[in-house]
């Protein structure tokens, strides 16, 4: 049997080929010498193996043989195993094959494990392959992941618990009461992936929309002392800080403020603030001030602040960036639509 190549060799002998021909002979050969080591089951090269596979799929061959392969490097005590496994499972398995239910029990295993580095490729998987099978089966361990102190696997764990409100709505009423000690958090990680599952859940339900109007001033607070913050190395981004967070914590503002009078009146200040002081010389000033402008139309906003929002669509217009200048006149068309 021949050597098996490294990873690094066969993209240098893909990358030399000077026809889709060539190309496909190499990887044609190259899968049969994979196959045939899946089936003597050699383990010292599996996991380069899968890598090479993985390498294979990108460029749009088939590499579904290699499935089961992946469920056994997950299965290893390795991290380097579980790792090329992990990410194995995430581009060749989906929730149409039988095969991406054997994996439930591995990751049940590893989102408890004492190895925060291994129970978090677990939870990048489960965010990415996430069924509804696997949505009841896990949602138990990801809750309990929303109690933990570890930073690094809680905005893990909250990112789990949105894919699976999308694949089973009803699972929501187990993660709400997390969410307002979720909002009180420092760490921004989390209170990205927070506002991001609750947008999720007041999407899908309007009884869950008037519950989390509740916590508009706690939003607000949190976007003012990022709108109002000085420099901070951590998360700024071209002088703006936290562009991301901000943005996400206006898209959720919008939604709750949608159709109720008292919980608009209650965010015009704070929108009104970002829309005048936001940096406009930027790209990203601009996503800020654009979800801003969202933001001012759909909600029962003051007229002097709908002016303002059309007064900075009017300086969109203006922008040399022809992409921000389209922006501008979709939003304008909405805005007279509405």
């Amino acid at each position: 049997m021949p050597a098996s190549l490294k990873l690094r060799d066969l993209i240098k002998q893909i990358r030399a080929a000077k026809t889709a021909a060539d190309e496909r002979s190499v990887i044609t050969k190259e899968c049969a010498t994979i196959r045939s080591q899946f089936r003597e089951e050699d383990n010292e090269c599996r996991a380069r193996n899968v890598a090479k596979l993985l390498y294979i799929h990108m460029l749009g061959y088939p590499a579904h043989f290699g499935q089961l392969e992946c469920l056994k490097l997950i299965a290893s005590p390795k991290f380097s195993d579980k790792r090329i496994g992990y990410l194995g499972a995430m581009l060749l398995l989906d929730e149409r094959q039988d095969v991406h239910l054997l994996v439930t029990n591995s990751l049940k295993n590893d989102i408890g494990h004492s190895n925060q580095f291994v129970a978090g490729l677990a939870l990048s998987a489960l965010g990415s392959i996430c069924s509804q099978e696997m949505s009841r089966d896990l949602a138990g361990e990801i809750e309990k992941l929303l109690k933990c102190q570890n930073a690094y696997l809680k905005k893990k764990a909250l990112l789990c618990a949105r894919r699976i409100v999308q694949k089973v709505p009803e699972l929501m009423e187990m993660f709400i009461p997390h969410m307002r000690s979720m909002l009180q958090e420092k760490n921004h990680g989390i209170l990205v992936t927070t506002v991001s599952l609750i947008t999720e859940m007041c999407l899908l339900s309007p009884d869950v929309r008037s519950h989390f109007r509740k916590q508009v001033s706690n939003l607000v607070r949190t976007l003012k002392s990022l709108s109002m913050s000085g420099f901070s190395s951590e998360h700024d981004v071209n002088g703006v800080g936290d562009p991301f967070l901000q943005i996400k914590i206006i898209r959720l503002l919008r939604i709750l403020g949608r159709g109720d009078a008292d919980t608009s009146d209650n965010m015009n200040d704070i929108l009104a603030q970002v829309a005048t002081n936001t940096e406009s010389s930027k790209n990203v000033g601009h996503a800020i001030l654009y979800e801003s402008v969202l933001c001012i139309m759909e909600i029962k906003a003051e007229g002097g602040l709908r002016v303002l929002a059309v007064n900075i669509l009017g300086r969109f217009l203006l922008n040399t960036d022809k992409n921000v200048r389209y922006v501008a006149l979709n939003t304008l068309l909405k805005t007279v639509s509405v």
